[in-house]
């Protein structure tokens, strides 16, 4: 099927869409309308968009941007240990993509940084789980949450910034760290039947929290093909080679549940996530409205076309290349059709209707945008 728009070529209305989202910049380097996280997905996106569609256009505004967020930020540090980390993520993607050693500096920094909030072993056992590989959400003293999405990031980072180690030492370090984290999501925050990541726990009451959001899932799906990277890397080392390919199996069920369940995708395939960012009903939000969830599905996305670079690359489950490939391309097709007006600019409701054009609403579609290039090489 062919879902090739008529008129503009889908890198012409990708770059229109970046270029709409970096028209909000600010002296500091950040984009007016979101908060400090945001700015760093956003980036991110553009980042691989670049990537994906082999392209650089963007690589000089970026570099100026992040120096200037850094120049106020150092090391884009804040308290809090996820927003740190989404920072990690884009200088990963930013030095792939143009290779300043300074990006990889700043991301070796921030590992650091957060290692001090990961549990050790038996510090805490609830419910019999020990807590063992968790990350703390803040660097607050009296912090008691762990989050999945804490975890989920710090599990991606450990691991590829184990692929970029040459010492087998600190590249067994960090993989060591990866597969904690990912193991505390999967003993304390998964539903093996639905492969699906709930939220957070409280270590101070024991409470669990069972919030469905996309992203910690889509978060867990990048650490998970991390993990496989690195396990596979020494193909001199066949039983770890084969201990990698589970992950990348469990990274493949979890996307294809993703791509299915009815609480995320609407009947016609378009992804919505009506909890986080709901369009309707009692809690409806007004497109002005700014909130973490309006991009959570965005996250997912970026997971989405991840393990599809990944399972491409090494040949592997030809259904689910093809199963990601439509799902991101009617992704970018609903956007164009249902949720733009026609002059670069996106709403909050990925279905329809169109709406109010915001900073939120458009770092929302910026994986999608990037996606779509890497689903059409």
């Amino acid at each position: 099927m062919n879902l090739s728009l008529l008129g503009d070529s889908p890198l012409a209305i990708t770059q229109q869409a970046i270029g709409i989202f970096l028209a909000s910049k600010q002296d500091n380097g950040q984009i007016a309308g979101i908060s400090y996280w945001q700015t760093a997905n956003g980036y991110t996106a553009i980042a691989l968009h670049d990537s994906w569609s082999h392209t650089t256009g963007n690589v000089e505004i970026l570099h100026d941007l992040l120096s200037k967020v850094e120049d106020g930020q150092k090391n884009y540090i804040n308290e809090f240990n996820d927003d740190s980390m989404w920072w990690a993520m884009c200088m990963l993607e930013t030095y792939n993509l143009a290779q300043d050693p300074n990006h990889l500096r700043v991301a070796r920094s921030i590992w650091t940084h957060v290692r001090d909030y990961v549990v050790p072993p038996r510090r805490y056992i609830i419910d019999d789980n020990d807590m063992e590989g968790g990350v703390m959400w803040t660097s607050k003293p009296n912090e008691t949450q762990l989050n999945a999405i804490t975890a989920g990031l710090f599990s991606e980072l450990s691991a590829r910034l184990a692929c970029l180690h040459e010492d087998a030492a600190s590249r067994q370090k960090h993989l060591d760290f990866a597969i904690g984290s990912l193991s505390w999501i999967l003993r304390c925050r998964f539903v093996p039947d639905q492969y699906l990541v709930l939220d957070h726990i409280d270590l101070d009451t024991g409470q669990k929290t069972d919030w469905t959001f996309t992203y910690n899932t889509g978060q867990a799906i990048a650490a998970s093909i991390a993990v496989y990277d690195v396990m596979n890397q020494n193909n001199t080392d066949q039983s770890q080679s084969s201990n990698g390919r589970v992950y990348l199996d469990l990274a493949c069920n979890m996307a294809r549940r993703a791509m299915t369940r009815p609480g995320w995708v609407d009947d016609n395939g378009t992804l919505t996530e009506p909890d986080a960012y709901p369009g309707t009903g009692d809690g409806r939000k007004q497109a002005w409205e700014n909130s973490d969830g309006v991009g959570f599905k965005a996250v997912l996305v970026r997971g989405l076309a991840k393990l599809y670079k990944t399972i491409q690359r090494d040949e592997a489950d030809l259904e689910l290349q093809t199963q990601i490939a439509k799902f991101i391309e009617w992704q970018f097709q609903s956007l164009q059709e249902r949720d733009t007006n026609g002059q670069g600019q996106y709403g909050p409701w990925w279905d329809g209707p169109m709406d109010l054009p915001t900073s939120h609403s458009q770092l929302a579609v910026l994986d999608v945008m990037a996606a779509i290039h890497a689903v059409r090489e």
